[in-house]
Protein backbone atom coordinates (compact mmCIF):
# COMPACT_ATOMS: atom_id res chain seq x y z
CA UNK A 1 0.00 0.00 0.00
CA UNK A 2 1.45 2.94 -1.04
CA UNK A 3 1.97 5.90 2.28
CA UNK A 4 -0.15 8.79 2.72
CA UNK A 5 1.36 11.95 4.23
CA UNK A 6 -0.12 12.46 7.44
CA UNK A 7 -1.38 16.32 6.90
CA UNK A 8 -4.22 18.70 8.08
CA UNK A 9 -6.68 20.81 6.12
CA UNK A 10 -8.61 23.91 7.59
CA UNK A 11 -11.78 24.16 6.43
CA UNK A 12 -14.22 26.96 7.28
CA UNK A 13 -17.81 26.29 8.15
CA UNK A 14 -20.73 25.93 5.90
CA UNK A 15 -22.76 28.12 7.35
CA UNK A 16 -24.27 30.54 3.92
CA UNK A 17 -22.58 28.45 1.61
CA UNK A 18 -24.98 28.06 -1.19
CA UNK A 19 -26.20 24.65 -2.46
CA UNK A 20 -23.76 23.74 -4.90
CA UNK A 21 -20.93 24.91 -2.50
CA UNK A 22 -22.25 22.37 -0.39
CA UNK A 23 -22.40 19.38 -2.85
CA UNK A 24 -19.08 19.99 -3.87
CA UNK A 25 -17.65 20.19 -0.46
CA UNK A 26 -20.02 17.12 0.57
CA UNK A 27 -18.37 15.04 -2.05
CA UNK A 28 -15.13 15.69 -1.83
CA UNK A 29 -15.37 14.98 2.17
CA UNK A 30 -16.57 11.51 0.89
CA UNK A 31 -13.84 10.82 -1.51
CA UNK A 32 -10.98 12.20 0.74
CA UNK A 33 -11.77 9.43 2.99
CA UNK A 34 -9.95 6.93 0.58
CA UNK A 35 -7.38 9.46 -0.59
CA UNK A 36 -8.74 9.72 -3.92
CA UNK A 37 -9.49 13.02 -5.97
CA UNK A 38 -12.21 13.97 -8.61
CA UNK A 39 -11.63 15.44 -11.73
CA UNK A 40 -14.52 17.89 -12.95
CA UNK A 41 -16.93 15.39 -14.67
CA UNK A 42 -17.02 12.60 -11.42
CA UNK A 43 -17.66 15.65 -8.99
CA UNK A 44 -20.77 16.41 -11.07
CA UNK A 45 -21.43 12.41 -11.49
CA UNK A 46 -20.98 11.36 -7.94
CA UNK A 47 -22.75 14.66 -6.57
CA UNK A 48 -23.93 14.40 -3.01
CA UNK A 49 -27.80 15.17 -3.05
CA UNK A 50 -27.50 18.41 0.18
CA UNK A 51 -31.04 19.23 0.66
CA UNK A 52 -32.93 20.58 -2.00
CA UNK A 53 -29.51 22.23 -4.15
CA UNK A 54 -30.18 22.50 -7.41
CA UNK A 55 -28.40 20.22 -10.06
CA UNK A 56 -24.53 20.82 -9.86
CA UNK A 57 -23.11 21.08 -13.63
CA UNK A 58 -19.20 22.01 -14.60
CA UNK A 59 -19.83 25.51 -14.35
CA UNK A 60 -20.26 25.47 -10.80
CA UNK A 61 -17.02 24.38 -9.99
CA UNK A 62 -15.06 27.31 -9.27
CA UNK A 63 -11.01 25.88 -9.78
CA UNK A 64 -10.32 27.30 -5.77
CA UNK A 65 -12.19 28.57 -2.44
CA UNK A 66 -12.13 28.14 1.08
CA UNK A 67 -13.16 24.73 0.49
CA UNK A 68 -11.47 22.90 -2.18
CA UNK A 69 -8.50 23.53 -4.37
CA UNK A 70 -7.71 22.16 -7.70
CA UNK A 71 -4.44 21.25 -9.85
CA UNK A 72 -3.88 19.47 -13.08
CA UNK A 73 -7.80 18.91 -13.87
CA UNK A 74 -8.24 17.15 -10.35
CA UNK A 75 -10.12 18.92 -7.20
CA UNK A 76 -9.81 17.89 -3.38
CA UNK A 77 -9.35 19.50 -0.17
CA UNK A 78 -7.15 22.17 0.75
CA UNK A 79 -3.54 21.21 1.29
CA UNK A 80 -4.41 17.42 -0.38
CA UNK A 81 -2.19 18.56 -3.52
CA UNK A 82 -0.36 15.51 -2.80
CA UNK A 83 -3.43 13.37 -4.20
CA UNK A 84 -3.15 13.74 -7.35
CA UNK A 85 0.33 12.19 -8.27
CA UNK A 86 -0.99 9.58 -6.11
CA UNK A 87 -4.21 8.56 -7.93
CA UNK A 88 -1.76 8.71 -11.28
CA UNK A 89 0.47 6.21 -9.49
CA UNK A 90 -2.48 3.87 -8.69
CA UNK A 91 -3.72 3.97 -12.08
CA UNK A 92 -0.94 2.87 -13.30
CA UNK A 93 -1.14 -0.06 -10.91
CA UNK A 94 -5.11 -0.71 -12.11
CA UNK A 95 -4.41 -0.58 -15.69
CA UNK A 96 -2.30 -4.32 -14.97
CA UNK A 97 -5.14 -5.47 -12.94
CA UNK A 98 -7.88 -4.50 -15.03
CA UNK A 99 -6.25 -6.36 -17.79
CA UNK A 100 -6.45 -9.60 -15.39
CA UNK A 101 -10.08 -9.34 -14.76
CA UNK A 102 -11.13 -8.50 -18.36
CA UNK A 103 -9.35 -11.80 -19.19
CA UNK A 104 -10.99 -13.97 -16.05
CA UNK A 105 -13.97 -12.69 -17.17
CA UNK A 106 -13.99 -13.73 -20.76
CA UNK A 107 -12.78 -17.39 -19.26
CA UNK A 108 -15.84 -17.41 -16.84
CA UNK A 109 -18.60 -16.48 -19.26
CA UNK A 110 -19.01 -20.10 -20.43
CA UNK A 111 -19.39 -21.92 -16.89
CA UNK A 112 -22.71 -22.38 -16.23
CA UNK A 113 -24.99 -20.15 -14.57
CA UNK A 114 -22.91 -17.16 -14.73
CA UNK A 115 -25.41 -13.71 -16.02
CA UNK A 116 -23.35 -11.06 -14.95
CA UNK A 117 -19.84 -10.23 -13.52
CA UNK A 118 -18.38 -6.58 -12.71
CA UNK A 119 -15.63 -5.47 -10.84
CA UNK A 120 -16.26 -3.66 -7.69
CA UNK A 121 -13.60 -2.32 -4.99
CA UNK A 122 -10.73 -0.15 -5.69
CA UNK A 123 -10.48 -1.08 -9.01
CA UNK A 124 -13.55 -0.12 -9.83
CA UNK A 125 -12.25 3.74 -10.04
CA UNK A 126 -8.74 2.55 -10.96
CA UNK A 127 -7.40 2.96 -7.34
CA UNK A 128 -5.48 -0.03 -6.52
CA UNK A 129 -2.10 -0.67 -4.69
CA UNK A 130 0.05 -3.78 -6.19
CA UNK A 131 -0.74 -5.86 -3.61
CA UNK A 132 -4.83 -5.61 -3.61
CA UNK A 133 -6.64 -8.12 -5.07
CA UNK A 134 -9.53 -7.84 -7.32
CA UNK A 135 -13.17 -8.39 -6.04
CA UNK A 136 -16.10 -9.47 -8.29
CA UNK A 137 -19.80 -9.03 -8.07
CA UNK A 138 -21.27 -12.61 -9.86
CA UNK A 139 -25.02 -12.48 -10.51
CA UNK A 140 -26.52 -16.54 -11.26
CA UNK A 141 -29.07 -17.87 -12.68
CA UNK A 142 -32.42 -18.51 -10.80
CA UNK A 143 -32.05 -21.18 -8.69
CA UNK A 144 -28.02 -22.08 -9.62
CA UNK A 145 -26.39 -19.76 -6.93
CA UNK A 146 -24.46 -22.11 -4.85
CA UNK A 147 -23.79 -24.63 -7.97
CA UNK A 148 -22.23 -21.90 -9.70
CA UNK A 149 -20.22 -20.73 -7.05
CA UNK A 150 -18.83 -23.90 -6.74
CA UNK A 151 -18.21 -23.61 -10.61
CA UNK A 152 -17.03 -19.83 -10.83
CA UNK A 153 -14.48 -20.52 -7.95
CA UNK A 154 -13.16 -24.49 -9.35
CA UNK A 155 -12.61 -22.16 -12.31
CA UNK A 156 -10.44 -19.35 -10.78
CA UNK A 157 -8.65 -22.30 -8.97
CA UNK A 158 -8.56 -24.00 -11.97
CA UNK A 159 -6.41 -20.54 -13.57
CA UNK A 160 -4.33 -20.08 -10.57
CA UNK A 161 -5.78 -16.63 -9.85
CA UNK A 162 -8.17 -17.81 -6.86
CA UNK A 163 -7.98 -15.65 -3.80
CA UNK A 164 -6.64 -18.37 -0.77
CA UNK A 165 -9.05 -18.19 2.15
CA UNK A 166 -6.10 -17.94 4.60
CA UNK A 167 -6.86 -14.73 6.67
CA UNK A 168 -4.00 -12.80 5.10
CA UNK A 169 -4.15 -9.51 4.18
CA UNK A 170 -2.20 -9.31 1.05
CA UNK A 171 -3.45 -11.42 -2.01
CA UNK A 172 -1.87 -9.48 -4.96
CA UNK A 173 -3.84 -10.20 -8.83
CA UNK A 174 -6.13 -12.57 -7.05
CA UNK A 175 -9.69 -13.08 -7.73
CA UNK A 176 -12.06 -12.39 -4.59
CA UNK A 177 -15.68 -13.35 -5.73
CA UNK A 178 -17.07 -11.81 -2.60
CA UNK A 179 -20.47 -10.94 -3.64
CA UNK A 180 -23.02 -13.33 -5.71
CA UNK A 181 -26.77 -12.68 -5.88
CA UNK A 182 -29.68 -14.97 -8.12
CA UNK A 183 -30.56 -13.21 -10.87
CA UNK A 184 -34.33 -12.99 -9.48
CA UNK A 185 -33.18 -10.95 -6.22
CA UNK A 186 -30.72 -8.25 -7.40
CA UNK A 187 -31.60 -5.46 -4.75
CA UNK A 188 -28.83 -5.38 -2.19
CA UNK A 189 -30.51 -4.41 1.17
CA UNK A 190 -28.22 -2.42 2.75
CA UNK A 191 -29.01 1.55 1.87
CA UNK A 192 -26.13 3.84 2.89
CA UNK A 193 -24.27 6.21 1.44
CA UNK A 194 -21.04 3.85 0.58
CA UNK A 195 -23.24 0.88 -1.06
CA UNK A 196 -24.65 3.66 -3.12
CA UNK A 197 -21.41 4.39 -4.23
CA UNK A 198 -20.10 0.98 -4.70
CA UNK A 199 -22.74 0.30 -6.81
CA UNK A 200 -22.78 3.64 -8.80
CA UNK A 201 -18.83 3.14 -9.38
CA UNK A 202 -19.12 -1.09 -10.10
CA UNK A 203 -17.43 -1.57 -13.46
CA UNK A 204 -19.44 -4.42 -15.14
CA UNK A 205 -18.04 -6.80 -17.46
CA UNK A 206 -20.73 -9.61 -18.71
CA UNK A 207 -24.34 -9.86 -19.02
CA UNK A 208 -25.53 -5.86 -19.88
CA UNK A 209 -28.88 -6.86 -20.04
CA UNK A 210 -28.54 -8.62 -16.22
CA UNK A 211 -26.67 -5.35 -15.44
CA UNK A 212 -29.60 -3.20 -16.56
CA UNK A 213 -31.91 -5.14 -14.02
CA UNK A 214 -29.60 -4.97 -11.00
CA UNK A 215 -29.25 -0.87 -11.61
CA UNK A 216 -33.03 -0.79 -11.90
CA UNK A 217 -33.53 -3.45 -8.77
CA UNK A 218 -31.24 -0.39 -6.50
CA UNK A 219 -32.58 2.38 -8.20
CA UNK A 220 -32.60 3.50 -4.83
CA UNK A 221 -29.33 4.81 -5.03
CA UNK A 222 -30.24 8.44 -6.49
CA UNK A 223 -31.78 9.18 -3.18
CA UNK A 224 -27.79 9.53 -2.22
CA UNK A 225 -26.34 10.25 -5.52
CA UNK A 226 -28.84 12.00 -7.78
CA UNK A 227 -27.19 13.00 -10.33
CA UNK A 228 -25.28 9.36 -11.49
CA UNK A 229 -25.58 7.86 -14.36
CA UNK A 230 -23.58 4.89 -16.14
CA UNK A 231 -21.18 5.51 -18.45
CA UNK A 232 -20.90 3.28 -22.17
CA UNK A 233 -19.17 0.01 -21.00
CA UNK A 234 -16.89 -2.58 -22.71
CA UNK A 235 -18.39 -5.55 -22.35
CA UNK A 236 -16.72 -8.61 -22.70
CA UNK A 237 -19.44 -11.22 -23.76
CA UNK A 238 -18.65 -13.43 -26.67
CA UNK A 239 -21.86 -15.45 -27.90
CA UNK A 240 -19.67 -18.21 -29.10
CA UNK A 241 -18.77 -18.85 -25.47
CA UNK A 242 -22.20 -17.99 -24.30
CA UNK A 243 -23.42 -20.84 -26.86
CA UNK A 244 -20.93 -23.08 -24.90
CA UNK A 245 -22.83 -22.58 -21.55
CA UNK A 246 -26.59 -22.83 -22.55
CA UNK A 247 -25.24 -26.50 -24.25
CA UNK A 248 -23.72 -27.25 -20.82
CA UNK A 249 -26.84 -26.04 -18.85
CA UNK A 250 -28.67 -28.38 -20.44
CA UNK A 251 -26.86 -30.64 -20.26
CA UNK A 252 -26.82 -30.39 -16.20
CA UNK A 253 -30.47 -29.79 -16.28
CA UNK A 254 -31.34 -33.27 -15.24
CA UNK A 255 -29.49 -33.53 -12.21
CA UNK A 256 -29.34 -29.70 -11.95
CA UNK A 257 -31.51 -29.19 -8.65
CA UNK A 258 -30.04 -32.32 -6.95
CA UNK A 259 -26.26 -30.60 -7.63
CA UNK A 260 -27.45 -27.57 -6.43
CA UNK A 261 -28.65 -28.69 -3.06
CA UNK A 262 -25.29 -30.70 -2.43
CA UNK A 263 -23.26 -27.47 -3.83
CA UNK A 264 -25.30 -25.23 -0.62
CA UNK A 265 -24.56 -28.77 1.65
CA UNK A 266 -20.60 -29.16 1.29
CA UNK A 267 -20.67 -25.17 1.02
CA UNK A 268 -22.76 -24.49 4.28
CA UNK A 269 -20.63 -26.88 6.32
CA UNK A 270 -17.36 -25.34 5.36
CA UNK A 271 -18.53 -21.68 6.05
CA UNK A 272 -19.90 -22.69 9.16
CA UNK A 273 -16.96 -24.75 10.33
CA UNK A 274 -14.68 -21.48 9.70
CA UNK A 275 -17.24 -19.13 11.63
CA UNK A 276 -17.17 -21.58 14.49
CA UNK A 277 -13.44 -20.64 14.59
CA UNK A 278 -13.83 -16.75 14.36
CA UNK A 279 -12.84 -16.75 10.33
CA UNK A 280 -15.09 -13.88 8.37
CA UNK A 281 -17.61 -12.68 11.04
CA UNK A 282 -19.12 -10.65 8.59
CA UNK A 283 -20.14 -13.35 5.99
CA UNK A 284 -23.98 -12.60 4.64
CA UNK A 285 -26.18 -15.69 3.42
CA UNK A 286 -29.73 -15.47 2.21
CA UNK A 287 -30.83 -18.31 -0.26
CA UNK A 288 -30.85 -15.35 -3.06
CA UNK A 289 -27.22 -13.39 -2.10
CA UNK A 290 -24.39 -14.60 -0.18
CA UNK A 291 -22.04 -12.35 0.92
CA UNK A 292 -18.62 -12.63 1.61
CA UNK A 293 -16.31 -9.75 3.42
CA UNK A 294 -13.54 -10.10 5.74
CA UNK A 295 -14.44 -6.79 7.42
CA UNK A 296 -17.70 -4.81 6.36
CA UNK A 297 -16.71 -1.31 6.59
CA UNK A 298 -19.61 0.20 5.11
CA UNK A 299 -20.93 1.40 8.80
CA UNK A 300 -17.59 3.12 10.04
CA UNK A 301 -16.88 4.63 6.28
CA UNK A 302 -20.17 6.45 6.55
CA UNK A 303 -19.59 7.06 10.01
CA UNK A 304 -16.44 8.70 10.01
CA UNK A 305 -18.28 10.67 6.76
CA UNK A 306 -20.91 11.78 8.63
CA UNK A 307 -18.85 13.10 11.98
CA UNK A 308 -17.14 15.40 9.34
CA UNK A 309 -19.90 16.92 7.52
CA UNK A 310 -21.89 16.98 10.69
CA UNK A 311 -18.87 19.13 12.34
CA UNK A 312 -18.27 20.95 9.55
CA UNK A 313 -21.99 22.31 9.52
CA UNK A 314 -21.99 23.47 13.02
CA UNK A 315 -18.90 25.18 13.90
CA UNK A 316 -15.06 25.76 12.53
CA UNK A 317 -13.13 22.55 12.47
CA UNK A 318 -10.15 20.96 11.98
CA UNK A 319 -10.43 17.93 9.31
CA UNK A 320 -7.39 15.72 9.85
CA UNK A 321 -6.81 13.58 7.03
CA UNK A 322 -5.50 10.47 8.33
CA UNK A 323 -4.03 7.26 6.82
CA UNK A 324 -6.13 4.63 6.08
CA UNK A 325 -5.70 0.86 6.12
CA UNK A 326 -6.48 -1.40 3.14
CA UNK A 327 -9.84 -1.94 5.26
CA UNK A 328 -11.18 1.74 4.07
CA UNK A 329 -9.80 1.21 0.13
CA UNK A 330 -12.32 1.83 -2.37
CA UNK A 331 -14.76 -0.85 -2.59
CA UNK A 332 -15.36 -2.54 -0.26
CA UNK A 333 -19.19 -3.66 -0.99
Amino acid sequence: MFPIQFSSCYLPPLNGADGQARAIVSTLLYYDLFAYPLRADELVRFAHRVDASPRLTRRDIAPASDWWSSSDGYWFLPGRNDLVGLRAERQRVSTTKLAHARRWARSLQWVPGVRFIGITGSLSMHSVTPEDDIDLLIVAARGRLWLTRALVLTALWAMRVKRADDGQPEHPNQACANILMSEDDLALPDHNLFIAHEICQMLPLLGPQTFQRFLEANDWVRDFLPQWEPLASTWEDRRGLRLVQRAAETALRPAGDALEQEAMRRQLTRIQGKHARGHNPDVKLTPTQLRFHPRDISHTIVGQFEARWNALNAVPVELKVQSHSRELELARI
